[in-house]
């Protein structure tokens, strides 16, 4: 918990033009889907999903920046409330049988859970709210969901997956983060040519 609260406080959330603000992994509505994974919900909720939000930070922004050519700045401290309301109850799928292709959020949902964000500042913000991570498909996938940060209005969501890999539940789980940064392209970027 130190980590992350040390990790929040990173930069301002005014972004400049030739740059974003990242707003985080979003897994306040994550589907974990399989009936032999997600064991401990007591850790995994908000245990990892803090986890992963800081190890991002650690070894992603950087590739972030490189991938999207613009400099990112970080804002993160608005996950910290939809991340202690997460439900495991709900949120925990213990089926084998659910694919990728059955979405578990939707373009619109994205966008009212987007416009609830506290977030204050101007510019564009950049946010991967995670739809499921599938065991059975070795699979996470996220909306890649780019925002004004003023308006709080999506200016452009996209339904990306990528691969599970890595050793033990963190890194597993994250290899499909680093999944979807590695298919970042400038052209992403709403606006972009």
């Amino acid at each position: 918990m130190a980590m992350w609260m040390a990790l929040l406080g990173i930069c301002g959330a005014d972004a400049q033009a030739g740059e974003i603000v990242w707003a985080g992994l979003d897994y306040g509505h994550v589907q974990m889907v399989g009936t032999m994974d997600f064991r401990d919900p007591g850790e995994i909720f908000p245990g990892y999903l803090e986890k992963w939000n800081a190890l991002l930070l650690a070894e992603q922004v950087d590739d972030l920046e490189k991938r999207l050519k613009v400099d990112v700045r970080t804002t993160l401290d608005h996950l910290q409330t939809i991340h202690a309301q997460a439900d495991p109850e709900t949120q925990i799928v213990r089926i084998d049988s659910r694919t990728t292709d059955e979405h578990a959020l939707t373009p619109s949902v994205v966008a009212q859970h987007v416009a609830q964000y506290s977030i204050e500042g101007e510019g564009l913000g950049l946010v991967f709210i995670a739809d499921q991570l599938n065991k059975p498909e070795q699979k996470g996938c996220y909306w890649v969901t780019f925002f004004d940060l003023q308006s709080k209005a999506v200016r452009s969501t996209e339904h990306r997956c990528g691969k599970a890999r890595g050793f033990g539940f963190r890194n597993y789980w994250f290899g499909t983060v680093k999944g979807v940064i590695a298919g970042l392209r400038k052209s992403d970027l709403p606006g972009a040519r």
